[in-house]
């Protein structure tokens, strides 16, 4: 592991904080990033970026005209190591932690740093994702999106945390052993510690002020493994290791009826399809059929020309829904699991409208049904391996005994 010096400029009036950013290949990403961090307003802060094994060298280049601490690990051991280690070296009376495709807003320190002081029962803060995502693709601005609505419609009192845009008191993080190791990948190590910390009797904040630009690139694939593998199960896992199961973020009551419907649409499509029933099941596949196509068309870009297309597109998907039914009853089951997947998060609908226009809020429905439906399908699969590590664990423990 090496390591580069560094100044520290100080002001006796704020406390000291310290960025800690984890980078395996930021690429070209993480210079937007790093010019993020010179345009915070905040005075009294250091810069520890940990370079988690990259072999692009964009690190290296990117500290080379910035009072930045670089640290350089020679094996690659995931993001929640990396940023222990820059914790660890870190001397703010606060530790910031956001990502290496992650664009700060220039106040977000200094929103932080003032609920701190404001309230000691705090001991760590988070926001979210703006509402401007730094990519133009579909996917990657319905992601975004998606982020920023569960965020600022969630409760202040959080019971996790967000190692994106999040700052925790550095005693805390230190009695509390930082992030788990356990978490190879880009996990849900920020979430854990969370609930750790909620756990010791400490008080989290979602602070809806505090934003930051995400500029991720995402593909179709490397979400459904993300959902489902990075995030979906694990949670699963955590929250039935916790014994608990909290009612906001992305397990508010909404979500967890938008799970139920996806699940049941999959399993009654499949039934319907093995039964040879064709023309129950072929309405509601055309419906996301072409919902997907709408996501691929100019349509889904905000602006008058596009009203009319949308209004055609809406007008099309209603007749298709009634003439599915007409043509065929058992086409209602499947329809309405659609829609109270749908109407269970309508005003994510709703807010997408907004900002963006219908067209777009009609692509992601078959977005929607895949993300819940990896919901539902991690809950066996998450008791499975809850069970699974509790027999080891418990085998662990009683082998002494039996020697």
């Amino acid at each position: 592991m090496q390591s580069t010096p560094y100044t520290e400029q100080h002001d006796d009036d704020v406390p000291l904080i310290s960025i800690v950013i984890a980078v395996h290949n930021g690429g070209p990403d993480l210079e937007k990033c790093l010019c993020g961090i010179d345009a915070l307003t905040y005075p009294n802060r250091e810069f520890i970026l940990v370079d988690d094994a990259s072999t692009d060298g964009m690190a290296a280049r990117g500290a080379e005209s910035r009072d930045v601490q670089l640290i350089s690990l020679d094996k690659k051991n995931g993001p929640a190591f990396a940023r222990n280690v820059g914790a660890a070296q870190a001397r703010g009376d606060i530790l910031f932690f956001t990502d290496a495709d992650v664009v700060l807003e220039p106040q977000v320190l200094s929103i932080a740093a003032r609920i701190m002081r404001q309230d000691e029962r705090v001991a760590a803060v988070f926001g979210s994702y703006d509402d401007n995502p730094g990519h133009p693709a579909y996917l990657s601005q319905y992601r975004n999106l998606l982020h920023h609505w569960v965020h600022q419609t969630s409760l202040a009192d959080a019971f996790s945390f967000w190692s994106g845009c999040g700052a925790v008191r550095k005693n805390v993080f230190d009695e509390l052993g930082g992030f788990s190791t356990g978490y190879t990948a880009p996990c849900i190590d920020d979430i854990e510690f969370g609930v750790r910390t909620r756990r010791a009797g400490h008080a989290i904040r979602l602070e809806k002020s505090m934003q930051c630009k995400h500029l991720k690139h995402w593909q179709f694939g490397s979400m459904l493994k993300t959902d489902l593998f990075l995030r979906a199960i694990p949670w699963m896992v955590l929250i039935l290791r916790e014994g608990e199961v909290p009612m906001d973020l992305n397990l508010d009551p909404g979500s967890r009826i938008a799970t139920i419907a996806a699940g049941l649409l999959a399993i009654s499509l499949g039934w319907l399809l093995i039964t040879g029933q064709v023309s129950a099941w072929l309405p509601t596949l055309t419906l996301l059929f072409i919902a997907v196509l709408v996501g691929i068309s100019p349509l889904t870009a905000s602006g008058k020309h596009a009203r009319g297309g949308q209004g055609f597109i809406l007008a099309s998907v209603l007749a298709i829904a009634v003439y599915g039914v007409v043509a065929n009853p058992l086409a209602l089951t499947p329809i309405a699991l659609l829609a109270i997947m749908v109407l269970a998060r309508v005003d994510f609908y709703r807010f997408l409208c907004r900002k963006r226009n219908a067209a777009f809020a009609l692509a992601a429905i078959p977005m929607q049904f895949v993300h819940f439906l990896e919901c539902a399908i991690a809950v066996p699969i998450g008791f499975y391996r809850h069970f699974r590590l509790r027999r080891t664990t418990e085998g662990v423990q009683a082998s002494p005994d039996r020697v």
